[in-house]
Parts: structure tokens; C-alpha cells; sequence
């Protein structure tokens, strides 16, 4: 059972990783713990080869405190106060009873390997300094020493400062059989809390600014005036309609513009039934996307749409006014316009 402990120990201690349920690096932890104490492979001064002249109460409550530091992330030192319990031992033949209590200071080097983000296993090995004591027939006496400890256990982190541990732990041959007439390997199951301190708080996730949607560049617009591309209720182009299609596609800004998203938009005024304005600007903008076209602008690139009267940019200035007047006046609505999407 020895060997076993120690074996897994210092195998435990060799393949140690990360230990996420451990106390940070560099940070102080403490804890309290309590359970079963156990002695066994006892002898007495009385007989030790005939063992079976006694009866033994091996088991009694044991606990303990403990602090701790961290010194990497799987690797701490420990050390703490341990009350071992005590045994009753009874002779069979009418023979003389004896009670032997044990407690001890101990320091031991603890190595987690973690399992999970919360729980980790552990192993312990170190020394104790005990203090045996031993009443055979009312006569006391003790007995102090050092042996060696070995311990497993697993932790559990409920959160950042608590955690919680479940340990096996040996301690061999505590007492001395000629000084007290009595001695024992002694081990314990107990279960413990731990609180961590100076834990770092996992680091805040800091915004960084959010940038801003870059700008969209506003829509590039060409203004052509429909009384001089067209004549009168017509959707053909004159002359002087075309030579200023063909400047506006020379226009410097236009040629850039031959790879992005282009669309020629008719107008009319608000004389006239809305039904005829809406189908002659229409035209009048397909007549201009038709003409752009021919010139070399790509087809695929651009279309036309027409609105009739809508987006008047005369507003109410033209109010009052009938006839020819009337007609003057409306002039800048008869437009035709070529806007660019700057993409």
C-alpha cells in the first residue's frame, strides 16, 4: 500500500499540467478539513509477534487545518495541523488496555493535474512531526518524532476563491513502540474547503471602439434639361439633345463611372394627365440611356426609370400662373437625370 501511494505520487508530480481547479500562482490559500482516521499495522511493546493477544478499535474522527502556496500553476507547498484520532486497544486475556492518541505539524509539496476547468487531481508527499501519546494502565507518556506522509486527493473549484477537496492521506509509523509501548501507520479520508487568496479576476474583456460604417459617397448627378433634348410632347431626341448626351459622356466625370451602377431618370411637369407625364418621362429616359449606349457606356451598367411629376423642383413658385407663363415657369421639372452610385 506504501509503494502505491508513492508510486502514484511521483508519477502524478512528473505528468502535471495545468491545474485549473488550484489557487492562482503566487497566492496564499488556507483551509480546514475532517473525516476517518484509520491505524493499522500497529504494534505494542507488549507482544510484537503475537498481535492477536489484542483486540484494536483502529477507527476514531481526525481533522485538521491547512494553508498553502502556490507557486506555479500545478505546484504548491502545504502545511497545517493534523489530529489523528486515537486507538483503543484491549488485551483478550483479561490483559491490560492501552489508548494511544496521535497529532502532528506536517510540510509537503502538493502537484495538481487538471481534468477540467474546475477540477483537478492531486498528490502530497512530505513529513510530519507528530506527538504520540500512549495510557497503559493510567501511566502516560509521549512520544515525538518525524515520518514521512504521502497523500492523494481530488479538488473541486465551486468558483474562483472556493473549492472543495476529497484526500486520502498515510503517515507511517507514528509512535515508538519502546518509548510508549506502542506504534502505528496511521491514515485518513477527509473532506475539506478551501478558500484562495489575492485570486486574479479573469481579465475584462475591454471594447474597443467600434469603427464607424465609412461614408458612402453621395450619388454623383448629371441635370439635362428636356426642353432642349426634346421637342415639344416628344420622346425623340433633337439634335442639340444628342451633341449634349455626347458632351456628358465626355465629361470627365462620367468616364470613371462607366463600372458603376447608372441610372437615367425621366421628369415632367404637373401639367398634363399623370398617366401620359409618367409614360413620356419614361421614355424620354430611355431615349437618353439608349444614347449613352451607343456612345460606348456598358448596357449591362446602366437603366432607365421614369417618375412623371413626381420630385418637382419648382415647388409652389409657379402657383397663379396659367398658360404659356405657366409652361415657362415649369421649365426646370422637365429634366432629365443621370445619376451615378459612387460604389
Amino acid at each position: 500500500m506504501k509503494k502505491t501511494l508513492i508510486t502514484l505520487l511521483i508519477v502524478n508530480a512528473f505528468t502535471a499540467t495545468t491545474a485549473f481547479a488550484a489557487a492562482d500562482a503566487g497566492t496564499w490559500y488556507a483551509g480546514t478539513k475532517f473525516g476517518w482516521s484509520h491505524y493499522f499495522d500497529a504494534n505494542t511493546s507488549h507482544d510484537n509477534n503475537h498481535n492477536s493477544d489484542f483486540d484494536y478499535d483502529r477507527d476514531n474522527v481526525g481533522g485538521g487545518v491547512f494553508t498553502g502556496y502556490q507557486i506555479t500553476p500545478w505546484l504548491a507547498v502545504e502545511g497545517g495541523y493534523d489530529y489523528l484520532g486515537n486507538m483503543q486497544i484491549h488485551g483478550k486475556q483479561s490483559g491490560s488496555g492501552a489508548t494511544m492518541k496521535s497529532q502532528g505539524l506536517q510540510l509537503s509539496l502538493k502537484a495538481s493535474y487538471g481534468l477540467t476547468n474546475d477540477w483537478d487531481i492531486y498528490g502530497r508527499a512530505g513529513a510530519m512531526g507528530y506527538r504520540a501519546e500512549s495510557d497503559i494502565n493510567g501511566h502516560n507518556r509521549f512520544e515525538t518524532g518525524v515520518r514521512p506522509l504521502a497523500a492523494v486527493g481530488t479538488e473541486y473549484a465551486f468558483n474562483k476563491n472556493w473549492s472543495g477537496r476529497l484526500e486520502y492521506q498515510w503517515v507511517s509509523n507514528v509512535g515508538n513502540a519502546n518509548q510508549i509501548g506502542v506504534s502505528s501507520d496511521v491514515s485518513s479520508v477527509t473532506a475539506g474547503v478551501t478558500y484562495r487568496f489575492g485570486q486574479h479576476d479573469d481579465a475584462p474583456v475591454i471594447a474597443g471602439p467600434v469603427a464607424a460604417p465609412a461614408p458612402q459617397p453621395a450619388p454623383e448627378h448629371f441635370n439635362l434639361k428636356s426642353d432642349v433634348m426634346f421637342a415639344w410632347n416628344s420622346a425623340t431626341l433633337t439634335t442639340e439633345g444628342k451633341a449634349a448626351i455626347n458632351q456628358l459622356y465626355n465629361n470627365p466625370g462620367m468616364q470613371p463611372a462607366s463600372g458603376k451602377t447608372t441610372v437615367v431618370i425621366g421628369y415632367s411637369d404637373r401639367t398634363g394627365a399623370d398617366e401620359y407625364n409618367q409614360q413620356l418621362s419614361a421614355q424620354r429616359a430611355q431615349a437618353v440611356a439608349d444614347e449613352l449606349v451607343a456612345l460606348g457606356f456598358p448596357a449591362q451598367n446602366i437603366s432607365a426609370e421614369g417618375r412623371g411629376e413626381g420630385n418637382p423642383v419648382t415647388g409652389n413658385s409657379c402657383d397663379g400662373q396659367t398658360g404659356n407663363q405657366l409652361i415657362s415657369c415649369l421649365s426646370p421639372d422637365r429634366r432629365v437625370e443621370v445619376e451615378i452610385t459612387r460604389k
